[in-house]
């Protein structure tokens, strides 16, 4: 393999892992949302920076840290507005966003465009190093914290309720969140990031028992969405976001129905 791929690749992979990872709190918990309105919040702190000509990077971090911030204190449920409500609505509203920011862009889209779709052929070393320690970084938290995160992940309703070690343990959680989804936007893209956050995941959930399996699945199957996604991607000049959310989904559905057929078994 070509040494200029080898960052390219472990950026890819590190993230897949890291978003795999995130994804089984965010499927679990059954709050899609959160992940979905901390994503689109970095993509609009991202192409706001980019359109006031500042970091996109720096951006994204700012926006999405502030909206996870918020979104750890937004009740899990309430009879006039539960959360993944509120979030759907925040969504709508960073969406309207996004594209008004593109459309008020008077120059070159190009780099705009980028942040939407995503293209990891620009990581570079720095990049590859940030991701990889960021999903260190995220396993290490996981594991501190598994009991925690475990019951947060049960019943979210009733983690809240125990005190507030455990709001403050999903806090961080929430804004260790929006850390990796800014610093990804670039390789994945603010509109299929969300994707990958899914559907690993819901894969991972469709043919394992047990939480371990789960984890470990969910994961790997992060890793295989991003890697092979940039190798199809290359191999037959297709974007690499798409690529890599359509082998996340080709995953999905094989997993469903082989717990389809399982099940009837």
């Amino acid at each position: 393999m070509d040494a200029y791929f080898i960052p390219i690749v472990l950026t890819g992979g590190f993230t897949g892992i890291a978003i795999g990872l995130l994804g089984v709190f965010i499927v679990g918990m059954r709050m899609p949302f959160i992940g979905s309105c901390i994503s689109h919040a970095a993509m609009v702190g991202a192409v706001y920076a980019s359109l006031w000509n500042l970091n996109p990077t720096a951006g994204a971090l700012l926006l999405s840290a502030g909206t996870s911030a918020a979104a750890a204190f937004l009740p899990p449920s309430r009879k006039s507005l539960d959360a993944n409500t509120g979030q759907a609505a925040g969504l709508a509203f960073m969406m309207g966003l996004v594209f008004l920011a593109v459309g008020l862009e008077q120059g070159s889209r190009n780099e705009m465009l980028s942040l939407l779709w995503g293209n990891v052929l620009f990581a570079d070393w720095k990049t590859a190093g940030l991701t990889g320690a960021l999903m260190v970084l995220l396993v290490g938290f996981t594991a501190l914290f598994n009991q925690e995160l475990k019951s947060i992940l049960f019943s979210h309703s009733l983690a809240a309720a125990t005190g507030p070690y455990t709001k403050t343990i999903y806090f961080f959680f929430l804004l260790l969140c929006g850390v990796i989804l800014a610093v990804t936007l670039k390789a994945v893209g603010g509109l299929l990031i969300f994707s990958l956050l899914v559907c690993p995941a819901a894969a991972a959930y469709q043919i394992c028992r047990g939480y371990r399996a789960v984890v470990l699945t969910s994961m790997l199957f992060g890793l295989l969405s991003t890697t092979l996604g940039f190798w199809i991607s290359y191999a037959v000049n297709l974007p690499t976001g798409a690529c890599t959310v359509l082998v996340s989904a080709f995953l999905f559905a094989a997993s469903s129905f082989f717990s389809f057929y399982r099940n009837r078994e």
